[in-house]
């Protein structure tokens, strides 16, 4: 007999339930359109608020919410909290005592082979250490904790699985939320919903009491395995939510029995580890590892109390699905008291007769797990193969069949209309130092159909697409108000700087300026070109010059091949819209412009990230339709736009991140990063313009300044000064000398100096002039000054401008192990290659960079 899933919104009676009805009359009011309107919007917002540019789409959250009423969350909330206190009794005694292993209450085979269970010997989990944890107390294994519950058919919630390792969600939750109010104000009117806020506000007190500074404030860090992963967005609300700082297992090391974060300015304590990664990977001293990178020491510095780990990794065993079946009994001998939040119906095959009632009964009615890994396919026993099958025969204790039940119904929008679907239902709960606190309210996620398993993680599924659900827990009028207690901080002490900032943040920050410099450089270069390509058969100056551009365009990586001159306009053209295929220079810049700001998401302001992700959205959209087939003539004009387009969003990053940073810290390093690429592509371009054939003609030297200054954008500031003569001194003088030009190497080496000797204290090491990276940045404008004093000196200026390229390459070189030497210096933790020859082209050896190692 099939199964009929209950509807959410309707009674036992066939009608509404009274909670839904105001709710339903207003989704009546909006329309099936609007509706859609409005949850598209908040697909696209969650998608830029997230920083999931760079991580794939989160799907979206559904318009219409789901509804539980006080008393069905009380009862909710009572067995999600006794589930909790039992899964942490379940810990204490599997790394303590072991008795529910010697006494047969759980069986050996059911916790050894489990990938959460960590073999690190008797005691030696975080209980191991009394006054760990103010009070005196031990601390706990699990300080977080979510489970997953559907309803069945007769109307009971039950739970398919609980989340410890990465209780993953709450912070989309929240995101949902303030969508939500957002953008449909209406639902909300006239109806009380219980807030999420205060339960980040009670999170972040309790992390803050485990530290138990009364001294300084706690160092809080939170742990993600990679930025730009498919949690990565989840990871930044939290991060934000909770003031932590985000980091990888390269940013911190474990120093003298302590953890440390790596920062710009030295190592800094934690104190508090929020986990965010598979237990068995965060310390490869103890633990098998894997191929995500772990920190050596950190169990040994987390039994010693230098740090706390938020949950501790040894926990993720409890998330066995074999467990479920053993869980009534748990509670009894734990607990004394029965299960109040029951699990889907669970069988463990080993027990006597288990695999024959299986098999000879209804085998559709069944899906079969892993008993020991959550992660593993979960497959229904009527579809199993043969080896699954003889595997079950012969070693049953390594499965667990699980009842299929056919989830609730919501009410969901679709693009046909509003349609039920089956709905998962996400709970999450903090143990606060003291008791255990639910959220009132969680994360629904719609089913994409009947095969789906309700117990799978919450994982976007193989198209990519993810609809969830904010949960309204609907208050009571009885119902108190109550805020959280404030706690004693110490007095802060007043800072200006940003010197805490992690090496792998201040590496984002100086790339991201990187490479929104060569996107301008390549603009500007690329603007040059096509407003000659159009006089191919112009004069021969013009077509000396176009020949140049062009030699130029290809140190940058803008064209590729040896086109030249004279291939003809059609040719040129054709070379140049290539440009803007997915394989040119200028859609793969924009690609790590999203990808590395997408890692920055946590340190933007929503202004500069939204301005920085619809940019390149934009632009992206704009060259594709640049491409005109059969006519070079509307190309180059659509070419041309692109250009204008590139440098007004140039234009647009600098004035935000100049008005919307701090000058400190991470505006540091990108303004870092764009002074010295700056510097290196005016060097570039000078020395390349010098090495014309026949430079030292005077017609030639003339046409050369001419393209020198307006490949700097320099042409105007000129003739204001000096009118319509040109000569090399005043030229150079303007590009590499003038500290009161933007456009110029003197004004980007005076901010890399000041920056530099501000990171250095005002000093630094022995290296330069006067010591150190700044001293470094302070001998390079020694060079450029003696290279326009000799230039001045000489009788023929034409002609001692026609002997400087080399001079100035070798001024260049400097320039790029200055760029190596700040990347050794403040972002050595960091392993991953930066792949800049493969942007600036393989083969500029007047580049900026043009090796394919720098790190």
């Amino acid at each position: 007999m099939a199964q009929i899933p209950v509807d959410e919104m309707v009674d036992g009676r066939g009608g509404v339930r009274p909670h839904w009805r105001g709710l339903l009359s207003m989704i009546s009011d909006l329309g099936h359109r609007e509706l859609l309107e409005r949850g598209r919007l908040m697909a696209r917002a969650l998608h830029d608020q997230t920083g999931a540019a760079t991580a794939g789409h989160p799907g979206g959250c559904d318009p219409i919410p789901l509804l539980l009423t006080a008393q069905e969350f009380a009862g909710l909330a009572d067995g999600l909290v006794q589930r909790a206190g039992l899964l942490e009794a379940v810990l204490r005694d599997l790394y303590g005592p072991r008795t529910l292993l010697a006494d047969g209450v759980l069986p050996p085979s059911l916790v050894y082979p489990a990938p959460g269970f960590l073999r690190m010997g008797q005691g030696h989990g975080p209980g191991a250490h009394p006054g760990t944890h103010p009070g005196g107390r031990a601390a706990p294994f699990m300080t977080f904790y979510s489970a997953d519950l559907i309803r069945g058919p007769d109307g009971a919630w039950r739970v398919v699985a609980d989340r410890v390792a990465r209780a993953n969600g709450v912070g989309q939750a929240l995101e949902n939320r303030r969508q939500m109010i957002r953008m449909l104000p209406e639902l909300f009117s006239g109806r009380q919903v219980r807030s999420l806020s205060p339960f980040f506000d009670a999170w972040q007190d309790s992390l803050q009491r485990l530290a138990d500074l009364p001294d300084r404030n706690p160092g809080l860090v939170l742990l993600t395995p990679r930025p730009r992963g498919m949690l990565w967005a989840e990871h930044v609300i939290l991060a934000r939510e909770l003031g932590c700082a985000l980091a990888e297992a390269g940013d911190l090391a474990v120093r003298d029995g302590a953890l440390w974060l790596k920062t710009v300015r030295g190592l800094r304590r934690v104190d508090v580890l929020l986990l965010r990664q598979d237990g068995w990977t965060v310390d490869p001293l103890e633990l098998e590892g894997g191929s995500t990178p772990g920190i050596a020491g950190l169990l040994d510095a987390a039994r010693g109390g230098a740090v706390h780990l938020v949950n501790h990794p040894a926990a993720g065993v409890v998330e066995a699905p074999g467990l479920a079946a053993f869980l009534p009994s748990l509670a009894r001998t734990l607990l004394g008291q029965d299960l109040k939040l029951a699990d889907v119906r669970t069988v463990w095959p080993a027990a006597p007769g288990g695999v024959d009632s299986l098999l000879s009964g209804d085998r559709s009615a069944w899906w079969l797990r892993d008993a020991t890994d959550p992660m593993a396919p979960i497959r229904r026993l009527d579809r199993a193969g043969g080896d699954m099958i003889a595997a079950l025969r012969d070693r049953p204790d390594r499965f667990v069949a699980v009842k299929a039940v056919a989830p609730s119904l919501a009410p969901s929008v679709q693009p046909g209309g509003i349609e039920p679907a089956s709905i998962v239902l996400r709970l999450f709960a903090l143990f606060d130092g003291t008791d255990w606190q639910v959220v009132p309210g969680g994360l629904a996620r719609l089913l994409p159909d009947a095969e789906t398993p309700p117990g799978s993680p919450m994982h976007r599924p193989r198209d990519g697409h993810v609809v969830t659900k904010d949960v309204w827990v609907m208050v009571e009028d009885t119902a108190d108000l109550v805020g959280t207690a404030a706690i004693r901080t110490p007095i802060l002490a007043i800072r200006r700087g940003q010197g805490d900032l992690p090496s792998r943040a201040a590496d984002d920050f100086f790339w991201l300026g990187r490479y929104l410099e060569q996107l301008e450089d390549a603009g500007r270069v690329l603007r040059v070109v096509t407003r000659r390509v159009g006089r191919v058969d112009g004069s021969p100056r013009d077509r000396a010059e176009l020949e140049t551009v062009l030699h130029l365009a290809r140190r940058v990586g803008l064209l590729q091949g040896d086109v030249t001159v004279g291939a003809g306009f059609a040719t040129l053209v054709r070379a140049l819209s290539a440009v803007t295929f997915d394989s040119g220079l200028l859609q793969r810049l924009l690609s790590e412009i999203a990808r590395v700001a997408g890692g920055l998401r946590d340190r933007l302001t929503a202004e500069t990230f939204d301005t920085i992700i619809e940019g390149t959205d934009t632009l992206r959209i704009q060259m594709q339709d640049a491409r005109v087939p059969g006519d070079p003539g509307r190309t180059l004009e659509r070419i041309g736009r692109v250009t204008d387009s590139l440098l007004r969003y140039g234009a647009t990053i600098s004035g935000l991140t100049a008005e919307n940073m701090v000058r400190s810290g991470g505006r540091q390093f990108l303004d870092l990063g764009r002074r010295v690429e700056r510097a290196g592509a005016i060097l570039t371009s000078v020395a390349l313009v010098l090495r014309q054939k026949d430079v030292d003609q005077r017609g030639r030297m003339e046409g050369a300044l001419r393209l020198m200054l307006e490949l700097s954008d320099c042409a105007i500031t000129y003739r204001s000064r000096y009118f319509a003569v040109l000569q090399p001194a005043p030229v150079l003088d303007l590009l590499l000398l003038d500290e009161g030009n933007p456009r110029g190497v003197a004004c980007q080496m005076a901010m890399i100096t000041e920056s530099l000797a501000d990171l250095e204290g005002g000093g630094g090491d022995a290296g330069g002039a006067d010591g150190g990276l700044a001293g470094t940045a302070r001998a390079v404008m020694d060079r450029l000054r003696a290279l326009v004093a000799d230039m001045l000196a000489s009788p023929q200026q034409d002609v001692a401008a026609a002997a400087l390229p080399d001079r100035i390459q070798d001024i260049h070189d400097t320039l790029r192990s200055l760029g190596r030497q700040i990347a050794r210096r403040y972002f050595v933790v960091l392993t991953p290659p930066r792949a800049v020859g493969g942007l600036r082209g393989a083969d500029r050896s007047g580049a900026m960079d043009g090796t394919m190692d720098e790190s």
